[in-house]
């Protein structure tokens, strides 16, 4: 295959990579190749001479054009590409066979979420190739609606195992904003030499005389489709205007050709140019309803500007249709676009084809778009669904209906990630929700919220929404309101007075009204804006019982507020919560934020492997989703669980990938918790001055110095200066008085154990350090505290009493995978003539395995199946086996029921 001979002049080292990729693909080393470059400069002939070449010798040789006119489409490309592939959508894990049925309109269902469609395309490819090499050949990517743009994007640098070629191309410049992120190999076509330019024109134009063949050599400067346009056209109308660009010549030397058509074939051209897509059928009918004739389809295909693609009529060269179309005037286009409303059969098609033929405001037409947005959104196309609002709200007669559809507009654009264009949108709608209904005024202050949340958008301050709340009519909107600004409150730390201007609403709202719902909300919301106070239990787990998906902000309040009062157990339940509302709704970036959040109650529980599993997960998801901040927060829990276990190297890879993430260096609370990391693996190394200076450096986030300072105490002592102790002891006994909590009295007794002179008082105070903790809370800090008062008690020669401590001290730690904890207790123990029940930690499956493994194995050992266990995180179920395949080599076994006996159980509720 890689000695072929192809049919294009000048293109032998592009053509011999993509038959070298073909060959690799075919041996099980799939790729994907991306092709640039400018109009006219041989894209699309490189595609076709590699259909040609292939067609023999793969499974599957499938195509798909982008096409101007069908951007907005959903998943039109998609479908269109992997339409022969639907038989094996049913051997796809449920969820992500769902997700492209629903895409493709095969079915109704949950909305896809884009991660899930991404591996489901993966998956399908992974199912297709399993029965023969597979080529996709994507023509005009720049051309594709964004939500198949994404997926293809998803599975493009993830074919290396699989019998799959993926070859496309792109203007340069195009939608797709940088392409070598997604593309292993991208070619950017040039222009030809001189030699292969006088080759192709003496192929096509040999009858030149030699005069006009070298000045449309210099007028096409290398650019095949110029050199083939000019030539035919003598060259003549090129000459005066080299400094244009190639493409804009193009379109005129295109134009003048289609100038010298008859009027009516003109006509239909410009149907075809409007209505790209559009089947034989339609076109014929919207030709006819145009008043002209099959004639004139036949005039264009004789004469070489259109040409039939299976089931389509689709211009020779795009800027044959964007030329001709961009050259028409207003009117033309509307009536072209009015006829092929009457012709498509496609709603949505429909309705984008009668939005193009209206000239002023009309209702009829917005409700259509409304319908083709709904239909988008719910098949999991957000960005689309965005724009046929804005379109619907730029043709609504009413205010109200307008404030409605670009507020939902807004919504769509959020949920595409596309922050800036929602807050725009936002901003249009202000000045309409204002002056329209109270449904319509609270339906834009949630979506001001929201996106103020989670963007760089102002939107009303708590104040602000305080004063709202008291312009609603019903309770339950009220405490809504008040909860968004108890939410402000705790998010962007406003100042004592509004806080107490939140908590007194709330509280004479409360009085007002009893009903159990708006009883739960005003709770909830007062313990937002009183933080530092102990949460009750029985009210988050109440709001956590009527919560959605949508709560999702104030979810992940709580469970900051909960891990600041010390209480990681609610935490971990609150992010626990979230994480399965947002898995059933399909909103991954929202998951990918909860197991981030998650990671650090139970990193700081001491439940190390199961903070650690959750890190890497919200890494991988984040990554793959485009959320720094989100991966920047996740890489830094990461390494604090690591540095805690005694694994520096892991840890140091994790801080070494934070510091290629800019933006996450802007949020101090990843500042704060990578400090906390880097001084873990310096005390580990005894570079206990390093290890004073890095903690220091944690006081830009309150909570993170709070649990942190623990830390500074054994390094202090060790430096021979206790001072920057002594003010962080006096807060936290502070602290832990008002929020009640036993895991940050616990530290507090410890620390004041470790600094004592004299011994009664410091074993005082290390015996109540131990009487606090909890084996299955806070492992982690119980082992130390037992450490501490087994090395104590040994120092006053109670060595029975110092082997018991240091015993249990050498279990909690082997238990939590504190490997070089472990093994300083395993060494005081030896010294108080004890042994452990393991004179060595014997390697485990946690460091046998890499996380993905961990975490499929563990999950396999609850009995999942490989689908099961693909659905719920985010892999094809192929790659799922080949994760556990690697993991029963590791741990030598053979059978999942095997898994049990030698997986660690989880030392987290899950």
């Amino acid at each position: 295959m890689s000695e072929h001979i192809h049919r294009l002049v000048g293109r032998d080292a592009e053509a011999r990579l993509i038959a070298n990729a073909f060959d690799e693909a075919r041996a099980g080393l799939g790729s994907a190749v991306l092709i640039e470059g400018e109009p006219g400069i041989g894209k699309t002939a490189l595609l076709s001479d590699t259909a040609a070449v292939v067609g023999d010798h793969a499974r599957f040789v499938l195509r798909a054009r982008g096409v101007r006119s069908a951007t907005d489409v959903a998943f039109g490309a998609l479908h269109e590409l992997l339409n022969p592939l639907t038989a094996y959508i049913d051997a796809l894990p449920g969820r992500q066979a769902s997700a492209l049925d629903v895409a493709f309109g095969r079915r109704t269902g949950p909305t896809p979420d884009r991660l899930v469609l991404g591996v489901a395309v993966l998956g399908l490819l992974e199912e297709a190739c399993t029965h023969g090499t597979v080529v996709l050949l994507l023509d005009d990517l720049h051309w594709m609606d964004r939500t198949s743009v994404h997926a293809l994007l998803f599975a493009a640098p993830r074919l290396t195992a699989l019998r799959v070629l993926l070859v496309a191309t792109s203007r340069t410049g195009g939608q797709v904003s940088d392409p070598a992120d997604a593309f292993p190999t991208v070619v950017r076509l040039g222009p030809l030499d001189d030699v292969a330019a006088a080759q192709l024109l003496s192929d096509v134009a040999g009858h030149l005389p030699d005069r006009k063949r070298s000045r449309v050599r210099r007028e096409a400067y290398g650019n095949p489709l110029a050199l083939l346009e000019f030539s035919a056209a003598d060259a003549g109308a090129t000459r005066s205007r080299t400094t244009d660009r190639m493409s804009a010549r193009l379109e005129r030397s295109f134009l003048d050709g289609v100038r010298l058509l008859p009027q009516d074939a003109q006509e239909a051209l410009l149907l075809v140019a409007a209505g790209e897509g559009a089947t034989v059928r339609e076109l014929e009918e919207a030709v006819a309803a145009a008043g002209l004739g099959a004639a004139d389809l036949a005039t264009l295909e004789r004469e070489g500007f259109v040409r039939r693609d299976g089931d389509r009529i689709v211009p020779r060269h795009p800027l044959v249709a964007s030329a001709h179309y961009d050259a028409a005037d207003p009117l033309r286009r509307r009536a072209a676009h009015d006829v092929l409303a009457t012709a498509v059969r496609a709603p949505d098609r429909r309705a984008l084809h009668r939005a193009a033929a209206t000239v002023g405001l009309d209702e009829s037409v917005a409700a259509d778009l409304d319908r083709v947005a709904e239909t988008a959104l719910r098949h999991g196309a957000p960005a689309e669904a965005a724009t046929a609002w804005q379109r619907a709200a730029d043709l609504s007669p009413d205010p109200t209906h307008q404030a409605n559809r670009l507020v939902e507009a807004a919504e769509a654009a959020r949920r595409a990630g596309a922050s800036d264009d929602a807050s725009v949108l936002l901003r249009r709608a202000e000045p309409l929700a204002e002056l329209s209904d109270a449904r319509t005024q609270h339906r834009f202050a949630r979506a001001e919220w929201m996106l103020s949340m989670t963007a760089d958008h102002r939107g009303r301050g708590a104040a602000e929404l305080v004063a709202f709340a008291g312009t609603r009519s019903e309770a339950s909107e009220r405490a809504e309101v008040l909860l968004w600004a108890a939410a402000k409150c705790y998010i962007h730390q406003e100042p004592d007075g509004v806080r107490e201007l939140v908590a007194s609403t709330v509280e004479r709202a409360a009085q007002e009204h009893e009903d159990r719902d708006t009883a739960v909300l005003a709770d909830v919301t007062l313990a937002l804006v009183r933080t530092g106070r102990p949460l009750n239990d029985a009210t988050v787990d109440r709001f956590l019982d009527r919560a959605q998906a949508t709560d999702g902000v104030i979810i992940n309040c709580l469970a900051f507020a909960a891990e600041e009062a010390g209480d990681m157990a609610l935490s971990d339940r609150c992010w626990t919560a979230g994480a399965r509302l947002f898995h059933d709704a399909a909103r991954t970036s929202d998951e990918a934020t909860a197991l981030c959040g998650r990671a650090s109650p139970r990193t700081t529980a001491g439940h190390l492997t199961d903070g650690l599993a959750d890190a890497d997960r919200s890494a991988r998801l984040s990554e793959e989703l485009e959320l720094p901040v989100v991966t920047g927060m996740a890489l830094a829990e990461a390494a604090r669980a690591l540095a805690r276990a005694g694994d520096r190297e892991g840890a140091r890879a994790r801080l070494d990938a934070l510091t290629r993430i800019p933006v996450a260096q802007g949020f101090a609370r990843i500042v704060a918790t990578a400090a906390w990391a880097a001084a873990l693996i310096a005390a580990d190394e005894g570079r206990h001055d390093d290890a004073l200076a890095h903690l220091a450096r944690t006081s830009v986030n309150r909570p993170v110095a709070m649990w942190s300072g623990a830390d500074l105490v054994e390094a202090a002592i060790r430096t021979g200066d206790a001072s920057p102790v002594l003010e962080w002891l006096d807060e936290a006994e502070q602290v832990a008085e008002v929020t009640g909590s036993s895991h940050l009295r616990l530290l507090v007794a410890r620390s004041r154990g470790l600094l004592a002179v004299d011994d009664a008082e410091a074993l005082e105070h290390l015996s109540s350090a131990v009487e606090l903790g909890s084996p299955s809370t806070m492992p982690f800090d119980l082992a130390v505290a037992r450490l501490h008062l087994g090395e104590r008690l040994r120092r006053v020669r109670r060595i029975v009493d110092a082997r018991e401590q240091l015993a249990q001290a050498v279990r909690l730690f082997d238990g939590v995978g504190a490997r070089s904890w472990a093994a300083r207790a395993r060494t005081e123990l030896r010294a108080a003539g004890g042994v452990a029940e393991r004179d060595v930690a014997r390697e485990t499956a946690d460091d046998l395995l890499t996380p993905q493994e961990l975490l499929v194995s563990r999950m396999a050992s609850t009995g999942r199946t490989n689908k099961q266990i693909a659905d719920e995180v985010y892999l094809s179920h192929r790659t799922v086996a080949a994760h556990l395949s690697r993991a029963f080599t590791k741990l030598g076994i053979s059978r999942r029921s095997q898994l049990v006996g030698v997986l660690a159980p989880a030392d987290a509720p899950d």
